[in-house]
């Protein structure tokens, strides 16, 4: 799944519908930690919800590492060419 404007507008839209924060104030610099609704359960719910809408399967690991919105959707580009295990 390349990384296009369309895939980065989706997961905006996802991040903004688990996160409640408007979609017009995310950008791909956007951090995680700096949005005021994130925490721990946010963040689980997010990857739950990212891996479902995109059919990747990623890794905890990796993923609590990823700080920003372009981050997350390199690792989705990338989750979605390896088979899951």
């Amino acid at each position: 799944m390349p990384d296009t404007p369309d895939h980065q507008a989706e997961l905006t839209r996802i991040i903004s519908a688990v996160t409640d924060v408007p979609a017009d104030t995310l950008t791909g610099s956007s951090r995680f930690r700096d949005l005021d609704s994130w925490s721990s359960l946010v963040a689980l719910r997010l990857l739950t919800t990212v891996e479902a809408h995109f059919g990747v399967q990623l890794t905890l690991r990796q993923y609590f590492r990823t700080e920003t919105v372009d981050e997350l959707a390199a690792m989705i580009t990338v989750g979605s060419t390896r088979p899951c295990a």
